[in-house]
């Protein structure tokens, strides 16, 4: 049976201590619940070591004195009310984390955490008073009659615990509340089932059941917390890429309206009726956050490239070749692309040239390929920083919305290709 106590014991240290290691080294060990439970976990390994050392020496007559094991006992029965302190503070810390604490909440709590401490002042004197337990002349710790009344205290404190759980549970989470009343009830049932049954450690498994379903809730909290900063971030880099398109799709085109003002005011006006329109019914799109359908993006390109062929004219044929239509695409990615096809490759050749756009379904993605056989750049200087720019945004906004990648193949006075993949899952 000594051999089984002891154990049950190191399993459960070892648990602790894994606990512990992962508390400190997460990161997160000064938020202030998070430290707390650190000290709750401190005084469950106290505890476990403690045990041990009480499972070897009682009943063992390796030592000539009874002090060994009395201060052993003393030392374990102490972190059950040291337990309960810290507990009290954990719910006090949840709960203004949430909302108001009243004086009568924090009084409450403040006579709870003096009834620990009044038991562990109890525990302290109990070898001189001999109330509970006395130690035979086998070295071995005996209980007294008076022992079921030790817990006297400590259920008085967990339900002081329990009715301000149970006045501020409107402010808690169900998982958030269920967490906490686990926290009282388990190590509850680990004390009647300890004070009946001698010998077992109960009331070991039962602390640690407790601390590691409270541990999962916190690693389950923080990986929400993680995850919701990821999106966080995700989003505030997709803001700062859709800011700084914005204002270049719009400048460009009034730059090119303003230029049909010079050559055909009446080809100028139809164009600003056009773009009016398209602002008045589409501009909400440059601002959206989650991919859009290909086919309303596409609705954007037909604009803007409409308003270039009122500008070039024949110097500037447009081509689609769309077999594939029914998925999502971020929002102004194909714009962008056809814009630098049609302003630094087909603008830059004297005679014009040919914009080709062609969508394609594959197993497992969607192809847009957008050609042109314009003047065509060393890609691997991309030396034009307005061009770098707007291509490591469309990079950026198709990895982060939708998983995509975007490929350009280009050499000097040989045109341009570009081609965006955007997975199917």
């Amino acid at each position: 049976m000594i051999g089984y106590n002891i154990t049950i014991a190191v399993f459960c240290l070892v648990i602790s201590l894994i606990i512990l290691l992962s508390l400190v080294l997460t990161g997160h060990s000064k938020e202030r619940k998070t430290r707390v439970f650190i000290g709750m976990v401190i005084v469950n390994i106290i505890l476990q070591i403690s045990s041990i050392m009480f499972f070897l020496l009682n009943g063992t007559l390796a030592t000539n004195s009874p002090v060994p094991l009395l201060i052993t006992e003393c030392i374990k029965a102490s972190c059950g009310p040291a337990m309960l302190i810290l507990y009290t503070r954990m719910i006090l810390v949840v709960l203004k984390e949430k909302t108001f604490v009243s004086k009568r909440i924090e009084t409450a709590a403040l006579i709870a955490i003096a009834l620990c401490i009044a038991d562990v002042l109890i525990i302290l004197a109990e070898p001189f008073m001999s109330f509970t337990s006395i130690v035979d002349e086998n070295n071995q710790l005996i209980r007294g009659e008076w022992f079921i009344f030790g817990y006297i205290l400590t259920f008085l404190c967990m339900a002081i615990n329990s009715s301000i759980l149970f006045i501020k549970r409107k402010f808690l989470k169900k998982i958030e509340l269920l967490t906490l009343m686990a926290y009282i009830i388990i190590p509850a049932l680990g004390v009647i089932i300890h004070s009946f049954v001698e010998g077992t450690p109960v009331n070991i498994i039962s602390i640690t059941v407790a601390i590691v379903f409270y541990f999962a809730i916190i690693q389950n909290e923080l990986s929400k917390q993680t995850h919701e900063l990821e999106k966080e971030l995700d989003d505030s880099r997709i803001s700062v890429m859709m800011s700084q398109i914005q204002p270049h799709f719009i400048y460009n085109s009034l730059i090119a309206i303003r230029e049909m003002c010079l050559v055909s005011p009446e080809t100028a006006s139809k164009a600003v009726d056009e773009f009016s329109n398209y602002l008045r019914g589409n501009l909400d799109s440059l601002s959206i956050r989650t991919p859009i359908s290909f086919e309303r993006e596409l609705k954007h390109v037909k604009t803007y490239l409409s308003l270039e062929k009122r500008r070039f004219e024949d110097r500037l044929n447009i081509v689609y070749d769309l077999e594939a239509k029914d998925f999502l695409i971020p929002a102004m990615t194909l714009q962008l692309i056809v814009e630098n096809a049609v302003r630094h490759g087909i603008t830059k050749r004297e005679d014009g040239g040919t914009v080709t756009i062609k969508s394609e379904e594959k197993k497992d993605d969607y192809i847009i390929t957008v050609t042109d056989d314009g003047v065509g750049f060393d890609v691997q200087k991309l030396a034009d920083e307005e061009l770098h720019v707007g291509i490591k945004n469309a990079r950026n906004r198709l990895a982060v919305m939708c998983g995509g990648m975007l490929i350009i193949e280009s050499k000097p006075d040989s045109g341009t290709n570009v081609i965006i993949t955007i997975p199917k899952e």
